[in-house]
């Protein structure tokens, strides 16, 4: 079994790299937001005409 390093640093560092990941994820769900509302703002409307309702 590989041991794992619990020294003070290796703490530190994985849970730097986990921060890190969080705040990449929270960038990526906000870019997601940002991007689908704009594409919505762009999608063109269709209007229905009196034979399709």
């Amino acid at each position: 079994m590989k041991k794992i390093d619990m020294s003070d640093k290796a703490i530190t560092r994985r849970l730097k790299r986990v921060d890190q990941l969080r705040e990449l994820s929270l960038s990526l769900m906000k870019a997601k937001k940002v991007s689908d509302e704009k594409s919505a703002r762009n999608k063109p409307t269709v209007k229905k005409t009196n034979a399709e309702n």
